[in-house]
């Protein structure tokens, strides 16, 4: 519990608008003592404690952190029921809950850290939710970069900030903050792999983390070239194939997990461009083969552990996807079918019927 201590000193230090120097006068230290406290370097003498919490306001057993393990899990809790809901995908009912959660811990940095978040993916604004808080996210995000220790929330930070300046259209800005992520090969993955010595059994178990989060990441750019690149529908076709021959090269054994997901949207893709090139034929067998995937989908059993070589014993955990819409896989896709006006020019046709027909049973309004 002391382990917090330095940060705690740091925090209402700042609170109280102080350098270390400052501080440092007031209680009559050097300047170098009070920066190994906020560094954990060093902790202050027992006589300091009394001093410290009258100066702070505050009690030795809060600055000691004794009821801070009952914090912490109480935190925990809320972190879980957010992972929770974020899998269930109810988005409005998380917005509510983590600013509740927000409110009540504003100092926790990893909640703070799902509140920008939900704050840039608002569920109750039709547009940018990024531009819709941008005066709360710049205060928030430039507050974890001045006191967040924790990598992974100041990342969060700066990623938000430069789309912030993004869709200002201020550019420059947007890549300043984005030039200060690590190199594309610095990773967690990547810096862990290589902590283990090649052929030993903990190297492959990163080894084959990494192959499949890296073959997702290649996925989605391969299936945005399609989506956004100014090309003919049979080439764009030709992407979400070779997307898919990915997916096949990865998961030999067909053990895709979570990849029964991306194989659903591939396979609809594809359907809709031979529906623009007026070839129903491989339309109807895309569609069929798109709903299947997404039934297969929701069938999953909550712990897929992949059997094919490249990512052999990786697990794949139903719970941990964040989705998004409360609807299983079918329900999203064949909503999307029901409301798009694409569809109008097949909706009444017989193969397109059948194949609706034949999945619609599976929808379902809850996962």
């Amino acid at each position: 519990m002391i382990n917090d201590l330095g940060q705690k000193i740091k925090t209402m230090r700042k609170k109280m608008d102080l350098t270390q120097e400052q501080l440092a006068e007031r209680l009559g230290v050097s300047f170098q003592t009070v920066s190994k406290w906020e560094t954990n370097a060093a902790y202050p003498d027992i006589s300091m404690f009394p001093i410290l919490a009258n100066f702070f306001d505050t009690t030795t057993d809060e600055l000691l952190g004794v009821d801070l393990s009952k914090k912490r899990q109480k935190i925990n809790e809320y972190l879980a029921e957010y992972d929770r809901l974020s899998n269930l995908g109810k988005e409005k009912e998380k917005f509510i809950f983590i600013g509740e959660a927000h409110k009540e811990f504003p100092n926790d940095f990893l909640i703070l850290e799902k509140y920008i978040w939900m704050l840039c993916y608002d569920p109750n604004h039709e547009g940018n939710g990024l531009l819709a808080h941008e005066d709360e996210l710049f205060y928030l995000c430039n507050r974890i970069l001045d006191e967040c220790t924790i990598d992974k929330v100041r990342y969060s930070a700066l990623s938000i900030l430069s789309g912030l300046f993004r869709d200002k259209g201020n550019i420059e800005k947007a890549l300043e903050y984005a030039n200060r992520f690590p190199p594309y090969y610095h990773t967690v993955g990547q810096e862990t792999e290589n902590t283990y010595t090649q052929g030993t059994d903990k190297w492959w178990e990163c080894v084959r983390k990494n192959i499949e989060g890296i073959s997702e990441d290649l996925l989605v750019k391969i299936r945005n070239c399609a989506l956004h690149a100014d090309l003919p529908n049979e080439e764009q076709i030709k992407l979400f194939e070779k997307a898919i021959t990915l997916l096949d090269l990865i998961y030999d054994e067909g053990d895709y997990g979570f990849s029964h997901y991306n194989l659903g949207e591939l396979n609809i893709w594809i359907a809709n461009r031979y529906i623009k090139l007026k070839d129903y034929k491989n339309a109807a067998k895309y569609l069929d083969k798109g709903l299947s995937h997404a039934k297969t989908s929701d069938e999953l059993p909550p712990v897929v552990v992949h059997t094919s070589f490249l990512v052999k014993g990786v697990e794949f955990v139903k719970a941990k996807v964040y989705s998004g819409f409360e609807g299983n896989d079918v329900k999203r896709e064949i909503g999307y079918i029901d409301g798009g006006e694409f569809y109008n020019e097949v909706r009444e046709m017989e193969w397109f019927k059948n194949i609706i027909d034949k999945y619609r049973p599976f929808a379902k309004e809850t996962k």
